[in-house]
């Protein structure tokens, strides 16, 4: 069980589609505005590992990988949304949210991590998928939080230095455009560990 904890705080705390979609959250919205979000990320996982992770073990594989890469599609459309997304020092047309607690409950479903999480989690450890999703209830909350409030603290910063950044090809970049990229590329990189 321990061993367990520890495979569940090591995927839950490092860079992956949700952590860098509410990280990004936190940056343009702020913590307040983003806690439905986060509370959809937190019962939306531990809903997928508790039903989930049991249902997804009986799908073919054939139909598993068609999940995956629609999850591959809707992650790298988000990453690149999250990359272009307006500064603050740019014109804001149009209306711009944070997700919703239904839509970040609905993002595990589509979340090539999140899956391979549930699945290798219950596949690789000797729990039932109630045990694994009480642990998962109980990490994620402090996981997932960290980079809402990281978001929050760098919001912050970059609105004291908006005005800065650096010059890369001959072209200036501000350093919340530059966030935002490394964002992006982030949960694209994320999934090549998926």
């Amino acid at each position: 069980m321990f061993e367990f904890f520890i495979f569940a705080f090591v995927t839950a705390i490092t860079p992956g589609p949700n952590n860098s979609m509410l990280m990004a959250s936190g940056i343009k919205f702020g913590r307040k505005a983003s806690i439905p979000h986060f509370l959809g990320i937190w019962f939306g996982f531990t809903f997928l590992f508790l039903i989930g992770g049991f249902l997804l073990s009986f799908v073919p594989n054939e139909v598993f990988q068609y999940i995956q890469y629609f999850g591959y599609l809707v992650i790298i459309y988000i990453a690149y949304k999250i990359s272009i997304t307006k500064t603050s020092s740019e014109e804001n047309s149009g209306l711009q949210k944070p997700l919703t607690f239904i839509q970040g409950c609905l993002f595990q479903w589509i979340n090539p991590k999140g899956i391979v999480m549930a699945v290798s989690g219950l596949t690789a450890f000797r729990l039932t998928s109630v045990e694994g999703a009480l642990i998962y209830f109980a990490v994620l909350p402090f996981c997932v939080g960290i980079w809402l409030i990281l978001g929050e603290n760098l919001q912050d910063w970059l609105i004291n230095n908006s005005s800065s950044g650096f010059y890369y090809g001959g072209i200036f970049i501000s350093w919340e455009r530059a966030v935002y990229i490394f964002l992006g590329l982030s949960m694209v990189g994320s999934l090549l560990l998926a």
